[in-house]
């Protein structure tokens, strides 16, 4: 189980029109850091291993993970950087995120500077 806890939130980072939210390690630039939220982990592990029916949750909101695309943990686990997509998968592969995981219910959790993530397996 990976820890993290939201340490900025860019001023175009969520928008209810898009249900998707983009995360980035503190490394992130200035101009992603616009549009991402930043996390930073807080707990000793520091390798996840997402796949589905596993779960996300934001404070206490809990998400299920529908998909997990091919390069998700590989870049959570380097860069911390991960989209979250609150909708139903496509139905074709090539049309899915490749750094997406995909997770329901399709609402946005609600979160501010300081709410963690919890990333279960």
């Amino acid at each position: 189980m990976l820890v993290t806890k939201i340490t900025a939130i860019g001023e175009s980072a969520i928008s209810q029109k898009d249900p998707l939210i983009i995360l980035f390690g503190e490394q992130a630039t200035e101009e992603l850091r616009k549009v991402s939220v930043i996390q930073s982990a807080v707990s000793n592990e520091q390798v996840v291993f997402l796949k589905p029916e596993g779960k996300i949750l934001f404070d206490d909101q809990e998400y299920t993970i529908l998909d997990v695309g091919t390069l998700a943990n590989e870049n959570l686990n380097s860069i911390g950087h991960v989209t979250l997509n609150f909708a139903q998968p496509p139905e074709a592969k090539e049309d899915r995120i490749e750094n997406g995981v995909y997770l329901s219910p399709f609402n946005l959790p609600n979160l501010t500077v300081g709410s963690k993530i919890t990333y279960a397996e």
